[in-house]
């Protein structure tokens, strides 16, 4: 039998971040294997379609009416906000349930508390991919959210089927959190891996350096420190150049650091761009991560046979293989990051053979294939526990 999937998500296109895109790639992936996937997500943007159907994956938008953005200034409205919010994914979610072998939620949150609790009524097995690893991760956001998050978050713990950990991070987090270990599947983000058969240019070393992620509060990333090490790194190579491809509220921020260097303008920052045009530009890819879930921006570098260099943080590092498929550094640490980055632009067999390693790497336990068919391989598992 085939099996149909809901998946719920607090946000979704035209509203892209790694969550987003990681759903709506598997949402494909799935449906080339002949699951029969539908997206449901709030209509967050206006004028964005209701109802649409791409590559096999139909989304359903719902209106969404939230009182604390139509009424910033208005105080003690969070926790009708938070009823409000309730009834209209209740109302959403029972307008599409009929047929649905599993739910899928995308990250711990109100949102997806309440769409949990709508499957759930109807006796539908649900799972729930966590974005990050602590702290602050999905749950710790989740209890914080005023009156009623602490209840929503034990609600999710006691009741939902399945929590999918994309690393050993995520899951060390939800063990933090009390969640039983035979409740949490290991299962990373994927990623496609025919950006490596693409030819690239050969170089006799590494010019061009990207970042390729948002610039903003809530995704916790080091740049000025890869800004600095890279401005140290053109006054020794002046035709090196960096890329700061992703937008945010950190955006002018940012601008400003790189204002102060020698070298600005060997560092662009066009905004938010496509990520494949890119990762053909670039010859290296920087990761200054504070805190990651699984950066799929990561993922589709290496991908591309780019040689990675990421902060050493347990998600990067496992990723990275403990640095046999990319270079970790320690956080924070400017002139480390220089060296690696000098090292990548003067040592081309270096640059070559990490670039290569890596694609090895996502190719044997990153590929969106073999993401979809254990995700298939869970959900037949969860459709067989409800039936006995």
């Amino acid at each position: 039998m085939t099996a149909s999937i809901l998946m719920f998500c607090p946000q979704f296109r035209p509203i892209v971040g790694g969550a987003e895109r990681q759903a709506e790639k598997l949402g494909k992936a799935l449906a080339q294997r002949g699951v029969r996937v539908t997206v449901l997500t709030p209509q967050l943007v206006a004028d964005t379609a209701k109802h649409e159907e791409n590559a096999g994956v139909v989304i359903h938008r719902f209106p969404l009416f939230d009182l604390c953005s139509r009424l910033p200034g208005v105080p003690s409205m969070g926790p009708l906000n938070l009823l409000l919010i309730r009834a209209q994914v209740l109302r959403a979610m029972n307008r599409y349930l009929d047929g649905i072998d599993v739910v899928h939620l995308h990250i711990a949150a109100p949102m997806t508390a309440f769409a949990m609790r709508g499957a759930r009524t109807k006796g539908i097995p649900v799972l729930c991919k966590v974005a990050n690893a602590g702290p602050p991760d999905d749950l710790h956001r989740l209890n914080e959210v005023g009156i009623g998050g602490n209840w929503l978050r034990r609600l999710m713990i006691r009741d939902l089927d399945c929590w999918i950990a994309t690393t050993q991070a995520v899951r060390r987090s939800l063990l933090d959190w009390g969640v039983a270990a035979n409740r949490i599947t290991m299962i990373p983000n994927g990623v496609d891996t025919d950006g490596g058969s693409v030819p690239r240019r050969r170089i006799s070393g590494a010019r061009r350096f990207l970042y390729l992620g948002r610039l903003s509060t809530g995704i916790q990333r080091d740049v000025p420190t890869l800004v600095r090490a890279f401005d140290r790194l053109a006054d020794q190579l002046p035709d090196a150049e960096l890329a700061l491809v992703g937008d945010g509220n950190r955006f002018q921020e940012t601008a400003d650091v790189i204002a102060q260097c020698h070298n600005r303008g060997c560092i662009q920052m066009p905004g938010l761009q496509k990520p494949d045009p890119w990762l053909q530009w670039a010859d290296c890819f920087v990761l200054p991560s504070r805190r990651e879930g699984l950066s799929n921006a990561l993922l589709e570098a290496m991908a591309h046979s780019l040689p990675c260099i990421a902060n050493d943080i347990p998600p990067n590092r496992e990723v990275l293989d403990d640095g046999r498929a990319g270079i970790l550094v320690p956080m924070g640490d400017e002139d480390r990051l220089y060296l690696e980055m000098m090292r990548m632009a003067t040592e081309s067999d270096h640059a070559h053979a990490l670039g290569y390693a890596g694609l090895e790497r996502v190719r044997k336990c990153y590929s969106i294939e073999g993401v979809a068919d254990r995700y298939i391989e869970l959900y037949g598992d969860l459709t067989k526990s409800r039936c006995q």
